[in-house]
Protein backbone atom coordinates (compact mmCIF):
# COMPACT_ATOMS: atom_id res chain seq x y z
CA UNK A 1 0.00 0.00 0.00
CA UNK A 2 1.07 2.84 -0.71
CA UNK A 3 1.71 6.38 2.01
CA UNK A 4 0.37 9.56 1.89
CA UNK A 5 2.27 12.37 0.63
CA UNK A 6 2.45 13.78 3.78
CA UNK A 7 3.56 12.94 7.52
CA UNK A 8 1.38 14.33 10.49
CA UNK A 9 4.35 16.51 11.64
CA UNK A 10 4.87 18.16 8.18
CA UNK A 11 0.64 18.64 8.48
CA UNK A 12 1.20 20.59 11.34
CA UNK A 13 4.41 22.70 10.54
CA UNK A 14 2.35 23.58 7.36
CA UNK A 15 -0.72 24.43 8.89
CA UNK A 16 0.64 25.82 12.03
CA UNK A 17 -1.24 23.45 14.18
CA UNK A 18 0.11 22.36 17.50
CA UNK A 19 0.85 18.67 17.02
CA UNK A 20 -2.34 16.08 18.73
CA UNK A 21 -1.66 13.68 21.30
CA UNK A 22 -3.21 11.20 18.89
CA UNK A 23 -2.16 11.26 15.08
CA UNK A 24 -4.35 9.15 13.83
CA UNK A 25 -7.25 10.72 12.65
CA UNK A 26 -4.41 13.27 10.93
CA UNK A 27 -2.85 10.09 9.44
CA UNK A 28 -6.20 8.81 7.93
CA UNK A 29 -7.10 12.46 6.70
CA UNK A 30 -3.74 12.48 4.36
CA UNK A 31 -3.63 9.52 3.77
CA UNK A 32 -7.57 9.80 1.63
CA UNK A 33 -6.26 12.84 0.41
CA UNK A 34 -3.64 11.52 -1.30
CA UNK A 35 -5.95 8.24 -2.32
CA UNK A 36 -8.39 11.23 -3.67
CA UNK A 37 -5.42 12.58 -5.62
CA UNK A 38 -3.84 9.26 -7.39
CA UNK A 39 -7.70 8.13 -8.36
CA UNK A 40 -8.06 12.10 -9.70
CA UNK A 41 -5.16 11.72 -12.15
CA UNK A 42 -5.15 8.21 -12.65
CA UNK A 43 -1.08 7.72 -11.72
CA UNK A 44 0.83 6.33 -8.46
CA UNK A 45 2.73 9.94 -8.53
CA UNK A 46 5.10 8.44 -5.55
CA UNK A 47 8.26 7.02 -6.75
CA UNK A 48 7.99 2.91 -7.06
CA UNK A 49 10.92 0.97 -8.15
CA UNK A 50 10.80 -2.51 -10.16
CA UNK A 51 7.42 -2.50 -11.03
CA UNK A 52 6.44 -4.88 -14.12
CA UNK A 53 4.12 -4.28 -16.56
CA UNK A 54 3.23 -6.45 -20.10
CA UNK A 55 2.42 -4.59 -23.16
CA UNK A 56 0.70 -5.73 -26.32
CA UNK A 57 2.20 -5.66 -29.26
CA UNK A 58 2.76 -2.03 -31.28
CA UNK A 59 3.59 -1.08 -34.89
CA UNK A 60 5.74 1.65 -33.32
CA UNK A 61 9.40 2.69 -32.14
CA UNK A 62 7.67 3.54 -29.04
CA UNK A 63 6.46 1.83 -26.32
CA UNK A 64 3.85 3.37 -23.67
CA UNK A 65 4.40 2.92 -20.07
CA UNK A 66 1.28 3.24 -18.06
CA UNK A 67 3.09 5.25 -14.68
CA UNK A 68 4.70 8.23 -15.23
CA UNK A 69 6.97 9.47 -15.17
CA UNK A 70 9.28 6.54 -16.31
CA UNK A 71 12.06 7.20 -14.24
CA UNK A 72 14.56 3.66 -15.40
CA UNK A 73 14.02 0.56 -17.05
CA UNK A 74 16.43 -2.63 -15.29
CA UNK A 75 14.69 -4.63 -17.73
CA UNK A 76 12.75 -5.30 -21.12
CA UNK A 77 11.98 -8.69 -22.41
CA UNK A 78 10.50 -8.97 -25.69
CA UNK A 79 9.25 -13.01 -26.06
CA UNK A 80 11.07 -13.90 -23.24
CA UNK A 81 14.62 -12.63 -24.36
CA UNK A 82 16.05 -9.48 -22.74
CA UNK A 83 16.87 -6.76 -25.16
CA UNK A 84 19.15 -3.64 -24.23
CA UNK A 85 17.76 -1.33 -27.72
CA UNK A 86 16.01 0.78 -26.54
CA UNK A 87 15.99 4.14 -24.41
CA UNK A 88 14.09 5.62 -21.70
CA UNK A 89 12.09 8.64 -21.87
CA UNK A 90 9.25 9.99 -19.65
CA UNK A 91 6.57 8.17 -20.74
CA UNK A 92 7.90 5.03 -22.05
CA UNK A 93 10.71 3.36 -23.63
CA UNK A 94 11.68 4.04 -27.42
CA UNK A 95 13.14 1.87 -30.03
CA UNK A 96 16.97 2.60 -30.24
CA UNK A 97 17.03 0.56 -33.67
CA UNK A 98 17.15 2.59 -36.75
CA UNK A 99 17.30 -0.25 -39.13
CA UNK A 100 13.47 -1.61 -38.94
CA UNK A 101 11.68 1.69 -37.63
CA UNK A 102 8.15 1.20 -36.83
CA UNK A 103 8.65 -2.85 -35.90
CA UNK A 104 10.76 -2.69 -32.82
CA UNK A 105 7.49 -4.00 -30.58
CA UNK A 106 5.39 -6.15 -32.83
CA UNK A 107 5.74 -9.05 -30.54
CA UNK A 108 5.12 -6.80 -27.11
CA UNK A 109 7.25 -6.32 -24.24
CA UNK A 110 7.51 -6.83 -20.53
CA UNK A 111 9.03 -4.23 -18.89
CA UNK A 112 10.43 -3.71 -15.21
CA UNK A 113 10.75 -0.27 -14.90
CA UNK A 114 10.64 2.72 -11.81
CA UNK A 115 8.41 5.38 -12.16
CA UNK A 116 6.76 8.28 -10.30
CA UNK A 117 8.39 10.89 -8.06
CA UNK A 118 10.69 10.61 -5.09
CA UNK A 119 10.25 12.70 -2.33
CA UNK A 120 13.48 14.85 -3.26
CA UNK A 121 11.72 16.18 -6.65
CA UNK A 122 10.25 19.34 -6.80
CA UNK A 123 7.09 17.70 -8.29
CA UNK A 124 6.78 15.77 -5.10
CA UNK A 125 6.56 19.38 -2.78
CA UNK A 126 3.49 20.51 -4.98
CA UNK A 127 1.89 16.74 -4.50
CA UNK A 128 2.76 17.38 -0.59
CA UNK A 129 1.20 20.92 -0.65
CA UNK A 130 -1.97 19.91 -2.05
CA UNK A 131 -2.36 16.68 0.52
CA UNK A 132 -2.38 18.52 3.53
CA UNK A 133 -4.44 21.64 1.58
CA UNK A 134 -6.95 19.02 0.43
CA UNK A 135 -6.41 17.21 4.72
CA UNK A 136 -6.43 20.46 6.57
CA UNK A 137 -10.17 21.02 4.66
CA UNK A 138 -11.82 17.83 6.67
CA UNK A 139 -9.24 18.27 9.69
CA UNK A 140 -10.17 21.95 10.75
CA UNK A 141 -13.04 23.34 8.46
CA UNK A 142 -12.30 27.02 10.30
CA UNK A 143 -9.92 29.48 9.90
CA UNK A 144 -8.62 29.18 13.55
CA UNK A 145 -7.49 25.62 12.79
CA UNK A 146 -9.52 24.81 15.61
CA UNK A 147 -13.61 23.35 15.90
CA UNK A 148 -15.83 25.89 17.22
CA UNK A 149 -17.82 24.56 19.68
CA UNK A 150 -21.55 25.49 21.44
CA UNK A 151 -21.66 23.71 24.11
CA UNK A 152 -21.04 20.09 23.45
CA UNK A 153 -21.57 20.24 19.62
CA UNK A 154 -18.81 21.03 16.92
CA UNK A 155 -20.17 23.78 14.44
CA UNK A 156 -18.60 24.24 10.86
CA UNK A 157 -17.92 27.94 10.25
CA UNK A 158 -15.38 28.14 7.18
CA UNK A 159 -17.80 27.14 4.78
CA UNK A 160 -16.40 23.46 3.62
CA UNK A 161 -17.66 20.39 5.00
CA UNK A 162 -15.27 18.52 7.28
CA UNK A 163 -14.36 16.39 4.10
CA UNK A 164 -11.39 15.60 2.30
CA UNK A 165 -11.91 16.68 -1.46
CA UNK A 166 -10.33 18.70 -4.44
CA UNK A 167 -10.74 21.86 -5.29
CA UNK A 168 -10.70 22.69 -9.14
CA UNK A 169 -7.57 24.97 -8.77
CA UNK A 170 -6.04 21.41 -7.42
CA UNK A 171 -7.30 19.42 -9.78
CA UNK A 172 -5.78 21.71 -12.56
CA UNK A 173 -2.90 21.09 -10.41
CA UNK A 174 -3.22 17.84 -10.79
CA UNK A 175 -3.98 17.16 -14.36
CA UNK A 176 -0.40 18.00 -15.60
CA UNK A 177 0.59 14.66 -13.62
CA UNK A 178 -2.23 13.09 -15.82
CA UNK A 179 -0.96 10.15 -18.26
CA UNK A 180 -2.15 12.13 -21.44
CA UNK A 181 -3.33 11.21 -24.91
CA UNK A 182 -0.83 7.77 -26.21
CA UNK A 183 0.45 9.02 -29.54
Amino acid sequence: MLGPFATATEFCEFTGIVIPDDLARLQALLLQSSSLMRSHSRQTLSFVEDDEVTRYPTASTFLSLPQRPVTEASEVLVDGVATTDYYVIPRGIRSGSVAAPGSAWTRGATVTYSHGFAETDSEFSVLRTICIESAARAYAPNASGSPEVLGQIALESGGYAPAVFLTQNEKETLSSFMRGLVR
